[in-house]
């Protein structure tokens, strides 16, 4: 029987599935909904080095239960190497959904899985994590500024107290020296604090 392949979505799947016929049978229903197939993953072991050469773009995990061993492999992955990851899997229980999420997965389909389905689950899964990175990378920037402006806030006193000046001159000597060098403020404190460490010693 001829298969009608849909428009192609631009969407490239990586497989894990360490059942051949399950994974097969997977691959030619992503065909026929227009996704790409990358790649085919059977060893769980082969899953992260395989995910960090993979060209595609998201991740789909058929698994009848999600035990400990592959919630602690997707645990372990580096934000490098993540993509939205979507759980094919037989075990529908919250404890099952809760434990999944929390170890990366970011759209559960439990068996019975169609075309719709699949594709409702690959927009879930992309649009949750580009969400959850997001976040992420405000947390980062947010803490990144806290340690920031504790350097600087530590540099500051350094100067006050050699200089015998007030916090504004401390601010405002860190700040020409940063413009006489053209680096950001933040690197001159830390010269600062590194040189003032090195003078205790």
């Amino acid at each position: 029987m001829q298969i009608r392949l849909m428009t192609p979505v631009g969407t490239s799947v990586l497989i894990f599935d360490q059942d051949p016929e399950r994974r097969a049978a997977t691959r030619r229903l992503l065909v026929e909904q227009g996704y790409g197939v990358t790649d085919e993953v059977q060893d769980l072991g082969d899953l992260p080095d395989t995910l960090a050469r993979s060209q595609a773009d998201t991740m789909m995990i058929y698994a009848s239960k999600a035990d400990d061993a592959l919630l602690a492999t997707l645990r372990a992955l580096p934000d490098e190497t993540r993509r939205p990851t979507i759980l094919i899997t037989e075990d529908g229980s919250s404890d099952a959904m809760y434990a999944a999420v929390a170890a990366g997965i970011n759209a559960c389909v439990v068996v019975g899985v169609n075309g719709n389905r699949m594709r409702s689950a690959i927009d879930l899964a992309k649009a949750n994590f580009s969400n959850t990175r997001g976040l992420r990378e405000e947390l980062d920037e947010a803490r990144n500024a806290l340690r920031e402006r504790k350097l600087i806030e530590r540099a500051k006193g350094i100067i006050m107290r050699e200089r015998k000046i007030d916090e504004d001159e401390a601010y405002a000597l860190l700040r020409k020296r940063a413009m006489q060098r053209g680096v950001r403020l933040i690197e001159v404190a830390e010269m600062v604090n590194e040189a003032a460490e090195v003078m205790q010693l």
